[in-house]
């Protein structure tokens, strides 16, 4: 009888497209067995980019918690990976019944593991893609090394400039410039995408660049989003969810990071290219700007984000 092997995905988009560059790696024996556990909303997206099957789960109110509990106990695992480090996480798992659970020891949560590692390799001085291959026990690569995932076009935005002006984790990732690069572009399509609240950014980059920038912000679904950047000549992104998907199909991508380290979650390929300021309070992981000014984000100058652009 075979041994099925579950494996927990990051909840966040960026997290979870990172992790899933590791999970493609796993040799062809071990992906006969091995079945995704997927946060519902990103289902479709994760059906896109992986053949591997999922199980969906929310962990949201007690009778979601409940039938994915249901779900993942009607699978028979006998082991799993779990991605994420919370004590949520192992507590699933365990509730979930899956006799071998392998993780990392934080969060005072090791008592539910079974294979325990140490939390020391959540290590922010090197890229979280190696801890994702420590725990899933995979031969680590560089994140360069990743060569981009297919994903059909939407060719109505063929040639088109994307700008993703947004970043849920907070300010201190926000870009201010967008609006000046879409006036120093000129020509060229620009699409913007990202939520609803980023509708107010979008509205001044379409100020700036009349009749040539479309604002698809709330308007699309990620599996959408990976159709129209794959057409796309380019992206420009904060560093956000819709950055890493960039980098995972392989679009061409500048990736602006403030507060956050390339270091540690730097976008996958090598057509990825990082614009940072070198700010001596950088990179903090903070979501807003303990001094208030914002220097990380507003120092880097969008007549060099259009410069990385304009060869593409």
């Amino acid at each position: 009888m075979k041994r099925r092997s579950a494996i927990l995905l990051p909840n966040w988009i960026g997290d979870l497209l990172l992790a899933l560059s590791v999970v493609e790696r796993l040799p062809s024996e071990r992906r006969a067995e091995t079945t995704l556990l997927v946060p519902k909303k990103m289902g479709g997206l994760v059906g896109l980019l992986s053949e591997l099957p999922q199980i969906p789960f929310d962990r949201g109110d007690e009778g979601e918690r409940k039938h994915s509990l249901e779900a993942v106990r009607a699978g028979g695992f006998s082991a799993i990976s779990l991605l994420p480090y919370s004590f949520s996480s192992a507590w699933f798992a365990f509730r979930a019944g899956i006799p071998a659970r392998r993780g990392l020891a934080k969060e005072l949560r090791g008592f539910l593991l079974t294979e325990r590692l140490p939390g020391g390799l959540r290590d922010k001085s090197q890229h979280i893609t190696k801890e994702y291959s420590e725990i899933l026990r995979v031969l680590y690569r560089e994140p360069e090394a990743w060569g981009g995932k297919t994903v059909p076009p939407d060719e109505r935005y063929r040639g088109t400039f994307v700008y993703c002006p947004g970043a849920a984790y907070g300010p201190a990732k926000r870009w201010p410039h967008f609006a000046e690069l879409a006036l120093l572009q000129k020509d060229g399509r620009i699409v913007v995408l990202g939520t609803a609240a980023d509708r107010d950014e979008a509205r001044r980059i379409a100020a700036a660049a009349p009749g040539r920038a479309e604002d698809l912000t709330g308007k699309t679904s990620l599996v959408e989003a990976a159709s129209i950047m794959a057409a796309a000549k380019a992206v420009v992104s904060n560093d956000s969810g819709l950055m890493h998907l960039a980098g995972f199909i392989g679009t061409p991508l500048v990736g602006l990071f403030g507060s956050t380290s390339p270091v540690w979650t730097r976008p996958l390929g090598r057509r990825s290219f990082i614009m940072q300021s070198d700010e001596p309070c950088a990179p903090c992981f903070e979501r807003t700007c303990r001094y208030g000014h914002y220097r990380c984000q507003v120092n880097i100058a969008p007549e060099s984000v259009y410069s990385a652009i304009a060869g593409w």
